[in-house]
């Protein structure tokens, strides 16, 4: 299969982002979170890391020349594998729950709206929009609109109930509510609009290559004087997962810039060992997202921030080694297996 580098090289930095990142939250005290190392973590995983990675899934669902059933399934196989994940990630918090009566609720965990079920709702999402023949971009652009511009007024309405499972994954400032569609499904639409309009703008930026310049110096520089706004309500977490109209416009102009710079860099340094590195992390990125998860989701139960920050690097360093490890292995063991069953039928 063709790979595309800046896809890959995209994926690839916003996976090396996860585990630095979620051993921050889940591992490390008040203090260390709250740090300037821990600040700068969760800056860098802010704008340049979910958000990214539902555009770059979002392009290739529009790429994809699969029909409506394959998609839908994809969709649904996606969110289910996100429950298991989910379980998988909280079996030692669940053994918790039910063998020493600790006084959590269970659906919450295993119902934890994470970045497997929203990609998986997405996709379903999208699925339908692909069959749209007539107006679809004027539909598209319209939802990213209605999504990112309605989502405070979902947090609002949709926080009916503390022991609702449904609604969550909608939308509503709920604990477990991650990456709920309102605002999230505004980034696979956004990707989905880059891949409508990618010949066009290729096209405008080879003609106008002086405008093009300067609509990148203007986007730097809004992205500069509301970069405040945009710092604190990454910092804040709650916020963060449940953001508005606002936050979107200015991640967008942080990843333009960065997607641009990624191209670049691309262009210039495309077999240099550590882009190598980095898009052979994004080529699985799947796989390692739900071994790093796993790992890291058990440990938490027993030391659940309560590490100083003078131990993150064991714990991310370790853990990253040992995730890359079981991947490199899953991979080598999957082409072998293909190459066998290949042998056989041949």
């Amino acid at each position: 299969m063709k790979r595309f580098p800046l896809p890959d090289l995209l994926k690839g930095f916003a996976v090396f982002l996860i585990v630095p990142v979620h051993v921050l939250e889940k591992f490390i005290d008040y203090p260390g979170r709250e740090s300037t190392f821990g600040k700068i973590l969760l800056i860098l995983g802010g704008p340049i890391a979910v958000p990214v990675f539902m555009m770059v899934m979002g392009y290739f669902v529009a790429c994809s020349r699969k029909s409506l059933l394959m998609n839908l399934t994809r969709g649904i196989f996606i969110f289910l594998v996100g429950i298991f994940l989910n379980i998988g990630l909280n079996f030692h918090l669940l053994l918790k729950i039910y063998d020493d009566n600790w006084n959590l609720d269970p659906l919450q965990a295993i119902f934890s709206v994470d970045i497997f079920l929203l990609a998986g709702l997405s996709i379903i999402v999208l699925s339908v929009l692909k069959v749209v023949k007539y107006g679809q971009l004027g539909v598209i652009v319209g939802l990213i609109l209605f999504v990112s511009g309605t989502t405070f007024y979902f947090n609002e309405i949709l926080m009916v109930t503390d022991r609702n499972y449904i609604l969550p994954f909608i939308g509503g400032k709920y604990s477990w509510s991650y990456f709920p569609l309102f605002p999230w499904l505004t980034y696979p639409l956004i990707g989905f609009l880059i891949h409508k309009l990618e010949f066009d703008t290729r096209e405008f930026i080879q003609r106008y290559k002086k405008i093009s310049l300067v609509l990148l110096l203007v986007i730097l520089t809004l992205v500069m004087v509301f970069s405040q706004f945009g710092l604190e309500t990454t910092l804040n977490l709650p916020e963060y997962y449940h953001h508005g109209f606002s936050f979107v416009l200015w991640t967008l102009g942080v990843d333009i810039l960065w997607m641009t710079a990624l191209w670049y860099l691309i262009l210039k340094f495309n077999d240099f060992f550590p882009i190598v590195f980095l898009r052979w992390l994004g080529q699985n990125i799947t796989a390692i997202y739900v071994i790093q998860w796993l790992i890291i989701g058990n440990i938490a139960t027993a030391i659940y921030q309560s590490q100083e920050l003078t131990k993150f690097w064991y714990w991310s360093g370790s853990i990253f080694l040992l995730t890359l490890t079981i991947t490199y292995l899953y991979q080598k063991a999957k082409v072998f297996f293909q190459h066998s069953n290949y042998k056989m039928i041949n």
